[in-house]
């Protein structure tokens, strides 16, 4: 069976995207391999900035796409967070799903993060 071994962010501005993801999110650098690939720290999956030359725009979640998902303690304290933080809320409000209740967030570039508080 396959096993996942790195998760690729594509960004258009690595210093957009290290402001988001450190300070916004709470990741923290493992690795800046060059200007255009940062590492970041996460346990067993990396998560791997990469810099490209142009963006995509996705319509979520009507489009075919990865989604990455965040377990969060507290889903309606981190919407709150994040909307302070000046992050695109995509769902106000938590929305059911099987394993609990779930929201959406977008980082600058349009990659679109859901947020998961299982119950």
């Amino acid at each position: 069976m396959p096993n996942i071994c790195v998760i690729s962010i594509n960004v258009t501005d690595m210093t957009t995207a290290l402001d988001f993801y450190c300070n916004k999110l709470g990741f923290e650098i493992d690795t800046q391999y060059d200007d255009n690939l940062v590492s970041l720290q996460h346990e067993p999956i990396p998560i791997v900035l990469c810099q490209v030359e142009f963006s995509t725009q996705v319509h979520y979640p009507r489009e075919s796409q990865v989604v990455i998902g965040l377990q969060v303690e507290d889903l309606i304290a981190s919407i709150q967070q994040y909307k302070q933080f000046g992050v695109q809320v995509l769902h106000d409000e938590p929305r059911e799903c099987p394993p609990g209740i779930y929201s959406a967030i977008a980082d600058p570039f349009g990659n679109v993060i859901e947020l998961l508080e299982y119950r």
